[in-house]
């Protein structure tokens, strides 16, 4: 087995914590998941899965599908219309 390389990086507090009880309650760590995120990538199958149940997989990317959506839909939006929406 090669040596494996800690990697740090920056990220607010809150967000890193809210991230780690996430992961807690889909029966996963923070560090298996951004593993898992990294290889998947870069195209190899996972070292270790990470734990989470393919319907919560489901509905996690369900949930970015439906966000990406609605920011490219109010992309579309032409801009005078987005500003009536906002003042309103």
């Amino acid at each position: 087995m090669t040596a494996k390389k800690l990697a740090t990086f920056r990220i607010d507090p809150d967000e890193w914590e809210a991230f780690q009880q996430w992961a807690k309650r889909n029966g996963t760590t923070a560090s298996a998941l951004l593993v898992e995120y990294i290889e998947e990538c870069l195209d190899r199958p996972p070292t270790k899965p990470s734990g989470i149940r393919l319907e919560q997989m489901v509905i996690n990317l369900t949930k970015r599908i439906d966000s990406i959506d609605k920011r490219l839909s109010l992309l579309e939006t032409p801009s005078h219309v987005r500003s009536d929406e906002i003042v309103s």
